[in-house]
């Protein structure tokens, strides 16, 4: 096993490692760039390929790491880590696929129009103003949907008059 020098090997697995680790974290937080995604997957496999001459070139010395407890104790706590990761979500399993924008529309259309009138900075008055004169009668209690149904209007006709309504002239 004499074809790799262990010092090239070395450099080889430093430089992948090094690679793959930072194009790892790239991906984690959806920075994209100069084709990380590929270069991590490519280099990826070439890291698994070249650990395996790695650890064929230097077998005897990992039997004795295996030999000693301290070694057994860490592999069976990274397994049982590595467990843990893998069942919890199989345990708990959450939402899939949950879009933040049409859950925060959703939580809008169930809101009173008090809570609404405050996230767009208006007084609760003022709103239920901006819809009568618009020739919508609601009350600060009601959600946009409530009110939508009421005067038979969309949700998005209601929306749509609350988010332009600071450009309302009074």
């Amino acid at each position: 096993m004499n074809v790799i020098p262990r010092n090239i090997l070395s450099a080889l697995l430093t430089v992948m490692f090094v690679v793959v680790s930072i194009t790892g974290i790239m991906m984690y937080f959806k920075i994209r760039m100069l084709s990380s995604e590929a270069l991590h997957i490519w280099l990826g496999f070439a890291f698994v390929a070249i650990s395996c001459v790695h650890l064929l070139k230097n077998w005897n010395g990992f039997i004795t790491y295996f030999k000693k407890r301290s070694t057994l104790v860490s592999i069976f706590f990274g397994f049982f880590v590595i467990t843990a990761i893998i069942i919890a979500p199989l345990l708990n399993p959450q939402e899939k696929g949950i879009n933040p924008k049409s859950k925060i529309i959703g939580t809008m259309m169930n809101a009173p129009l008090s809570k609404v009138a405050a996230f767009v900075d208006l007084d609760e008055a003022m709103m239920v103003k901006v819809l009568a004169d618009k020739q919508i009668i609601a009350s600060s209690k009601q959600s946009v949907s409530e009110i939508a149904k009421a005067n038979d209007k969309t949700n998005d006709d209601i929306l749509n008059i609350v988010f332009t309504a600071p450009n309302v002239p009074e």
